[in-house]
């Protein structure tokens, strides 16, 4: 703790002192998250707030010190509380989003950069974490023209796995690249090994997840931003940043997507592609999508079926091993639970 400062712990904020903070922040152009779960207050001898930082699962948020303090170590400080904090939860590394020309000041504190754009910049506290996630993923068998197919899969279908053979039928090598994010309807670690099983008699390619590096737009923090409404480009752009760099290690130049006729927030994220990824050597290839009739086939249609009892009608829908996986009560229960619980939050 710094010297003359009192420590105040909050698991999670409220009250008065939560409209405090609020209020800290806005007056340095910050907002507040509502989705953090702990939060660290620094008050000088008079009880005026002087530094705060606070913590969402594995992300460190809402960072600011009192202006006539800055350079007293006060962030040092905030952040020393917040790793404890994190550390106790099991969290053994952490991730930081901010401004570009706060990059200086994290890295004194330990803080590494993954990625950046002219608004954003991601860190995490482990040196070479993301050197190391990308050459863990590298497979000695990719050569040649190598591509990537990045996937939420929620759940697998035969529209998926159309898209994945046209891709593998376009390139030497094809990533299948997971969304690791554990925000979705069918648990994270049950989509990646769906796509596994639906997958695995195609040859030349390798399926891996995105581990912590690449994120939705919903989880992205925006506390930082001063329009909010930016905040989805601005997650595009560093999402974009983010995979160039992965394409570098892994020697990736094109990447497939299915062509989006209904949603316009991914069918501008492939847009922004279309216009980012050449300039950093990857081709964006756009496969029209898989239809049944004048229907697409989608993980939307299926995840309708369910929610209204009728599971039995996603057959024709989805890989066997997906269908399989529907075929088991207990999946099916915590499918429902889980779309139940997004509805509610």
């Amino acid at each position: 703790m710094a010297y003359g400062y009192d420590e105040q712990e909050y698991r999670p904020l409220r009250g008065r002192a939560l409209e405090e903070v609020k209020a800290f922040l806005a007056r340095q152009g910050l907002t507040w998250e509502a989705d953090v779960t702990y939060t660290v207050l620094l008050r000088d001898g008079t009880g005026r707030l002087a530094a705060t930082a606070s913590l969402q699962e594995d992300v460190i948020k809402c960072v600011a010190v009192a202006e006539d303090l800055r350079g007293e170590g006060l962030t040092a400080t905030v952040l020393t509380a917040v790793r404890r904090e994190a550390l106790s939860r099991g969290k053994r590394r952490l991730f930081l989003y901010t401004k570009p020309e706060n990059r200086l000041q994290f890295t004194s504190l330990g803080f590494y950069e993954v990625a950046r754009t002219d608004r954003v910049l991601l860190m995490e506290d482990r040196k070479g974490g993301f050197s190391a996630w990308a050459e863990g993923l590298r497979r000695s068998a990719a050569a040649g023209t190598i591509g990537a197919v990045v996937l939420n899969a929620n759940p697998m279908t035969l529209g998926h796995r159309y898209l994945v053979e046209e891709a593998a039928r376009r390139c030497d090598f094809l990533y299948l690249l997971v969304v690791s994010e554990d925000k979705s309807a069918v648990p994270a670690a049950d989509r990646q090994a769906l796509v596994a099983a639906a997958t695995a008699d195609l040859p030349h390619t390798a399926v891996a997840g995105t581990d912590r590096y690449l994120v939705s737009s919903a989880t992205f923090p925006a506390y930082f931003l001063k329009e909010k409404a930016d905040a989805g480009a601005v997650w595009t752009d560093l999402d974009i940043a983010v995979f160039l760099r992965l394409a570098g290690t892994l020697g990736i130049t094109r990447r497939f997507v299915g062509s989006e006729p209904f949603c316009p927030v991914t069918a501008a994220y492939n847009a922004a592609m279309a216009e980012a990824l050449p300039r950093g050597g990857v081709e964006l290839i756009e496969v029209p999508r898989m239809a049944r009739g004048d229907v697409p086939v989608s993980a939307t249609a299926v995840r309708q079926l369910l929610k209204e009892g009728r599971w039995q009608e996603i057959r024709p829908l989805v890989p066997e091993a997906v269908w399989t996986y529907f075929s088991r009560e207990e999946n099916r229960k915590i499918v429902l639970e889980r779309m139940e619980e997004a509805n509610r939050s």
